[in-house]
């Protein structure tokens, strides 16, 4: 049995591993991956430069590889050390006898050893490639695996059979195909094609949207005034190698806050959003490798209790209500228990024991003596300036507002009021991703999910590194770095880019930047697999109808949620066709995650799902 994998990820390795690993010992199986990047993939490329300085946004004990008893139908687990494991005991040795990493890779060992550290990305391909190894090593005498560093442009079906094609022509045949692929690069919108053709003529810079680490910064230097279109996760990779990347550094002052050094040779950056705010740092991190906070009242009782009297729907105001008074909970258990409550412990567990009870959470806090209750307004966290008056300083609230954040996060994920109700979001996504997989949502609820719920997530619970808003900030106060009000809007003038805001502020650049990665949606991805499989109708978007009649596209290539096989545009079922990960994003809930140990973690079950199901064929 031939099975070709088409992404060498998390996801393609968690394939191939259980392939290997759960075949029995009369299966013949010939494993084949493809990925025109190393090992790891597109996002952990070690050799890509600058992915030896920027971070990933999870902790080194929260990341593994390797199966495990958690694991829902996983087969038999055949556990291996976690991220954090590796380095102390692997990395080192393995690091020694691989000469074609980068040095600093070795040198970076020294900086983690805290379960709590944040790797670089590069760090996360090495450990992807000595698993590889360690799979390679467990390959018996009926079994191949092999890797082969180059691009899959086209599957076709041939008979029973599928023909993939390479992109240096060669074609290959397989009986099962596995996609596992990564975000896809987009065809350019009519506004970026603008904005890249004027750039060009007037000898000045545009970097459309791509993932930082494959942009080419060495054209900036001092001279240069860029705009940033994004403030998420991209946005924080520039802003490293536009600072440090350009012989800058951080040190720490007597108070331990961030001082940016500059080198001089520093482009001065403003950068701005629709939403007009950085994410919000990650708390520093409390939890074990495998502890989820376990929610009292966003729980699965609750929300088939939401759907039962919702006639077999669940209304997105509804499902918002309880995760905000999840959060609220969580909130306020923090505050009580911070040094400088003004509860005795008598009240404090009173109170704790009432708000298991409350309609309204707030309330019951103001009644048992908790002063000064923040209302969890997720309106205003939205939208932290909401209430600023036009005459304020801007920029001076965003230090203010930055200096909050980091003040929180630094209480921790577990304990900090607010950093601690924003990380629980990570631990409940198992619970949403269960209401989006049964279709618990209307069409028109399902819209407003994606519309409110997908952001303010992203927002609170998705951010980076506590280290990288500290530098932000740093970079702010050495005039570096501005951060616009919401609603940046870029046009051009006769010398080059030209944004303006909410707040009626005018910035100039001669370069613009998109600090964010293309769309998860096929009918915009030049990838030229999915392009094929789209225009060939092997792949096709979901379309959900609305209450009136009209309807709209997932961004999602369509596919049978319980075998993974992809579903063309006649509605037929490919088999032995699979496709799972980040292009099935809006078909199912919030597949950008790296797999972490002793949770039922998606990646690991779904990979070991679509293995089993091969197996079955064998």
């Amino acid at each position: 049995m031939q099975v070709a994998i088409i992404g060498a990820g998390p996801r393609g390795l968690t394939v191939a591993e259980r392939l290997i690993n759960l075949a029995n010992d009369d299966t013949q199986i010939d494993v084949q991956i493809y990925d025109p990047h190393a090992i790891g993939g597109r996002v952990w490329d070690p050799f890509l430069s600058q992915n030896r300085s920027f971070l990933m946004n999870t902790v080194i004990d929260q990341i593994t590889l390797f199966n495990d008893e958690s694991i829902e139908n996983g087969g038999k687990p055949l556990p291996g050390p976690n991220m954090f494991q590796w380095l102390e005991s692997e990395a080192k040795d393995f690091l020694s006898h691989h000469q074609e990493f980068d040095a600093s890779y070795t040198n970076e060992l020294s900086r983690l050893t805290q379960v709590g550290d944040f790797a670089t990305r590069g760090m996360m391909g090495i450990y992807a490639a000595w698993f590889f190894e360690w799979l390679m090593r467990r390959v018996r005498h009926n079994q191949t695996l092999n890797f082969t560093q180059q691009s899959v442009m086209n599957v076709q079906k041939l008979g029973e059979k599928f023909q993939l094609m390479l992109n240096d022509g060669t074609q290959l045949l397989a009986d099962h195909v596995v996609m596992a692929l990564g975000h896809s690069d987009d065809n350019l919108t009519d506004e970026e094609q603008g904005f890249k053709t004027f750039a060009q003529n007037k000898g000045l810079h545009y970097l459309s949207p791509m993932h930082p680490a494959e942009a080419d910064l060495s054209v900036f230097n001092e001279n240069d005034k860029i705009i940033i279109r994004g403030l998420g996760l991209s946005f924080f990779d520039y802003m490293t190698a536009l600072s440090v990347g350009k012989g800058g550094r951080f040190i720490r002052d007597e108070n331990d806050n961030l001082i940016y050094k500059p080198s001089g040779h520093e482009p001065l950056v403003v950068a701005g959003s629709r939403r007009g705010f950085p994410l919000h740092a990650r708390g520093v991190n409390e939890k074990s490798a495998s502890e989820l906070y376990e929610p009292k009242f966003f729980t699965i009782a609750a929300l088939e209790a939401l759907r039962a009297a919702g006639n077999g729907h669940i209304q997105y105001q509804d499902f918002e209500n309880l995760v905000v008074k999840e959060m609220t909970y969580k909130y306020l258990l923090n505050r009580i228990n911070q040094p400088d409550s003004s509860l005795t412990y008598d009240q404090s567990e009173a109170l704790k024991q009432a708000l298991l009870t409350s309609i309204d959470l707030k309330t019951t806090a103001e009644e048992y003596g908790l002063a000064d209750v923040f209302e969890f307004d997720i309106a205003l966290i939205r939208n932290p300036a909401r209430d600023l008056p036009n005459d304020a300083d801007y920029t001076t609230w965003m230090q203010s507002y930055l200096s909050a954040d980091i003040h929180d996060a630094r209480l921790g994920n577990k304990s900090a009021p607010f950093a601690g109700a924003f990380d629980i979001l990570r631990d409940i996504r198992d619970r949403v991703r269960y209401i989006v997989e049964r279709d618990y949502f209307t069409a028109d609820d399902y819209e407003k999910f994606l519309e409110h719920f997908k952001p303010f997530d992203a927002l609170v619970s998705v951010g980076p590194p506590l280290e990288r808003i500290e530098q932000l900030l740093a970079l702010m106060k050495a005039g570096l770095f501005k951060i616009t009000a919401a609603n940046i809007h870029v046009t051009t003038d006769a010398t080059g880019f030209e944004a303006s805001d909410s707040r009626g502020q005018l910035f100039h650049g001669n370069a613009l930047v998109e600090a964010r990665l293309g769309a998860t949606n096929i009918s915009l991805s030049r990838n030229p697999l999915i392009a094929n499989l789209r225009d060939n109708g092997m792949f096709v978007q979901p379309r959900k109808i609305r209450s009136d009649g009209t309807s709209y596209q997932l961004g999602a290539a369509n596919i049978n949620k319980q075998t993974f096989e992809v579903i063309n545009r006649d509605g037929e079922t490919i088999n032995h066709l699979y496709l799972y990960g980040i292009t099935l994003e809006g078909l199912k809930w919030f597949g950008t995650v790296i797999p972490r140990p002793g949770v039922n973690t998606l990646v690991l079950r779904e990979g070991a799902w679509i293995a089993q199901r091969i197996l079955a064929y064998a």
